[in-house]
């Protein structure tokens, strides 16, 4: 019987392990050496890039004679990029580190930064299935001369977005290239490919200057991870993702949209994986950690530690957070909460908790044990869009002022604030994301996919409006000018996809959006072309807005009359609070006697954060009638 690999220890700081692949042919077995090599000597090699896949598919390889045992993915990794005629020096870390030693995991993970900002080349590997690749190269070429160019100047943005649609539509009478009949289907497969949503592509592809190449493989197929980066980039900051998807309602004429619902949505997770991965990049070392973890929120990790450990060094150094392995994931998100509040002072930490993973249906109670309500468990982000400013936008909210008070307890189990409790929450509607999906029963005599999303968008914003408007009816409200305002400015959150204000011309037009939802179901309903303008003119901004932040939030009415958008785990009688420092509201909901932290102490559960009209900037701070009060969040 062959002999297991055992692992030499590294000895020296700043050192690594090389593996020299040895020429062979697809039939050979698979030999490399591993060499231990420095980094400050500048050591020459590639970096392969590619996801574990399962644990337990395995396949056998050699090294120094002796077996190793890797994924089938790391092994194909190997076969396909091994030359015939000469060795490959090549980085991998399933095999360049010792997986079962975790001193020396952490030592390692400590020094990926440099293992990926120095090699000569980014290999990508995809995997070997090329199913649905015919044409992407022409595909990816041709998508990059229809989109608009990149750009992170807002007006430029919100200007291009007025235009984008109609002239997709002029090019589109004139039988000319646009991005709406454009064929997405090459690129939507290759965003199927698993690679796309690890946590770790972001330091992967990052780290690297601008000149070392990072080549996507997928079987015999090369193309460039920059220029696919490059149209993810471009669709997610001109809010184009829901439109080529076939899930606006104004745009939806896309004939491959039905290739963005692959695997249940695959390919529509990837570009917003792959958007964000781009804006990381793009403005790593003036965001912070708060800024990566809010981007990265749908990417997946094997190791519940590495949702925090593969961000580290995408980000201004933190010498309070350092990789560990070994304490638990739920010691790793004390550990970024305590450092983050110690150094942002403004408290935006808090608009990551308490974070269950949100679905279809009921939220799903999965957080990991021991975690007060304050502290995010980074394991499970996806589904909500946290209502807080990224740090290289200017702040947009301002609900708690510039003030910050904030204790953490000796057994860090309580969170000490100071504040003001404004309001308490009245009524809720469905959460954006539970509302049913119409059947084609439900639509006729309307008959395709985008009547069923109009519908579905319809009885959504039905059920908001509705419930702004009561005790009176919609119609009987429609003569009061600020109420039609605030209720068009709660539906957008009060921003765009982008967290930049919304353009003041926006707002009359998001009444215009729900006639035009509810009158296309209308016996004889056609669209003018007044309207059809309109809706080419500013549907993409109100949908970055709708789809970008209110999803897994509840449209809520206050007992004060206030409207707002809050968690969907918020409930009837839950308190909105403003907290000094805080960017934004929070929901909080008072507990049980027994769970109190000592005599006399109210303490708290945090829902979340919140839009809430009338409070978002700072109104509540001046306003006598609200006593400022010490909340403890436990």
């Amino acid at each position: 019987m062959d002999k297991p690999y055992v692992y030499e220890r590294l000895r020296r700081a700043g050192q690594i392990r090389l593996l020299c692949l040895q020429p062979g042919t697809l039939d050979n077995d698979i030999h490399f050496t591993l060499v231990s090599v420095n980094l400050h000597e500048n050591p020459e090699y590639e970096a392969i890039s590619y996801c574990w896949g399962d644990p337990t598919d395995v396949k056998t390889v050699y090294c120094n004679g002796k077996t190793i045992q890797v994924t089938t993915s790391l092994y194909t990794a190997l076969r396909r990029f091994r030359k015939p005629d000469e060795e490959r020096t090549l980085w991998a870390d399933a095999v360049c580190i010792n997986q079962k030693d975790n001193a020396e995991k952490t030592e390692q993970v400590k020094l990926m930064h440099r293992i990926y900002s120095q090699p000569s080349h980014i290999l990508i590997w995809l995997g070997d299935d090329m199913t649905g690749l015919d044409g992407l190269k022409e595909s990816i070429q041709g998508a990059l001369e229809v989109l608009p160019p990149s750009s992170e100047d807002t007006e430029f943005l919100q200007r291009v977005s007025k235009e984008m649609f109609r002239e997709a539509s002029r090019l589109r009478k004139e039988k000319k290239p646009n991005f709406n009949d454009h064929n997405w289907a090459p690129i939507n497969y290759v965003f199927c490919r698993p690679w796309f949503n690890r946590r770790w592509i972001i330091q992967e592809v990052a780290m690297a200057p601008e000149h070392v190449p990072r080549t996507c493989i997928c079987g015999e197929i090369e193309f460039s991870w920059t220029d696919l980066a490059d149209i993810a980039y471009r669709i997610g900051s001109h809010g184009l993702g829901s439109s080529i998807a076939g899930l606006s309602v104004i745009n939806y004429y896309s004939p491959t949209m039905w290739s963005f619902f692959l695997e249940n949505g695959r390919p529509f997770l990837s570009l917003t994986s792959t958007f964000m991965a781009m804006l990381i990049k793009r403005y790593q070392g003036t965001s912070n950690l708060v800024d990566a973890i809010t981007a990265t929120a749908t990417f997946k990790a094997t190791d519940g530690r590495d949702h925090l450990y593969s961000l580290l060094n995408l980000t201004p150094f933190n010498s309070d957070l350092q990789p560990d392995y070994t304490v638990t994931p739920s010691q790793a998100c004390m550990r970024f909460a305590l450092a983050t509040l110690r150094k942002d002072k403004n408290l935006r930490v808090l608009s990551l908790a308490p974070h269950t993973f949100v679905g279809v249906g009921d939220v799903v109670a999965n957080r990991l044990p021991g975690l007060p309500s304050w502290v995010p468990d980074l394991t499970c982000q996806g589904g909500v869009n946290p209502m807080v400013s990224y740090t290289i936008r200017k702040q947009l909210f301002h609900a708690g002022g510039p003030d910050v008070f904030a204790d953490v307890s000796k057994d860090n189990t309580r969170l000490h604030l100071r504040g003001c409790i404004v309001d308490t929450i009245a009524a809720v509607t469905t959460a954006n994301i539970d509302v049913p999906f119409p059947s084609e029963e439900d639509i006729l005599p309307k008959t395709h996919i985008s009547a069923r999303v109009k519908m579905r968008v319809r009885n959504w914003l039905r059920e908001c409006r509705d419930l702004a408007a009561f005790p009176k009816s919609w119609t009987d409200r429609l003569h009061d000018d600020n109420f039609r305002k605030e209720f068009a400015e709660t539906v957008l959150c009060g921003m765009t996809g982008m967290r930049d204000a919304l353009p003041p011309d926006l707002l009359p037009y998001v009444e215009m959006y729900m006639g035009y939802v509810f009158d296309y179901f209308e016996e004889g309903y056609k669209l003018t072309e007044e309207l059809r303008e309109a809706m080419l003119t500013y549907g993409a901004l109100i949908e970055s807005s709708t789809t970008g932040m209110v999803e897994a939030r509840r449209f809520c009415r206050t007992e004060g009359g206030r409207l707002g958008q809050v968690r969907k785990e918020a409930q009837v009688g839950d308190s909105v609070c403003v907290i000094f420092g805080a960017e934004v509201p929070y929901v909080i909901r008072p507990i049980e006697a027994e769970d109190h932290g000592g005599e006399g102490v109210r303490c708290y559960r945090l829902i979340g954060d919140a839009f809430v009209h009338g409070v978002m900037q700072g109104e509540a701070l001046v306003d006598e009638k609200y006593e400022t009060v010490d909340i403890t969040l436990v």
